[in-house]
């Protein structure tokens, strides 16, 4: 098995109806941004880590319709997380990492400030999604947090 992504919210997702039936605007050279109920194994495997109630999983986390989603339907007051797993099989050794040496990210879209272990970064106003295209987004060593504030 490929990678895991997993999405919480602070209230249900979706993806909007006109992002999806805009195959054009929903499809990125054959990647989409998709999020689906996340199976009940995984609920339990990763529910203590989120501190968001709404878990998903999810395809497509930074991929351009993903900035678009952020950028125009994410509103005032909403949060999401993010997390990967690279190898599913593998899923222990990434718990092991996000709990011995957690290496956590924020994202205020509102502020347009990105911060990491390494320090805190302002992003431009009007590029802020190119901005963020060039900085990670998601890893295995923590949670992204996405909130527009």
């Amino acid at each position: 098995m490929t990678e895991i992504q997993f999405l919480a919210s602070s209230k249900p997702f979706s993806i909007p109806q006109e992002m999806e039936e805009n195959s054009g605007f929903f499809f990125e050279n054959g990647v989409s941004f998709v999020v689906h109920d996340l199976e009940e194994y995984w609920i339990e495997i990763m529910q203590p880590f989120f501190t968001m109630p709404y878990l998903y999983e999810a395809r497509g986390l930074g991929n351009k319709n993903f900035w678009t989603y952020i950028g125009h339907y994410m509103e005032l007051g909403d949060v999401i997380e993010l997390y990967q797993i690279p190898v599913q099989n593998w899923y222990q050794d990434s718990i092991r990492k996000i709990l011995e040496h957690p290496q956590q990210i924020s994202i205020n879209i509102g502020s347009r400030i990105y911060q990491n272990q390494y320090g805190t970064y302002t992003l431009r106003e009007k590029n802020w999604i190119e901005d963020l295209s060039h900085r990670t987004l998601v890893t295995e060593y923590g949670i992204t947090t996405i909130l527009r504030y």
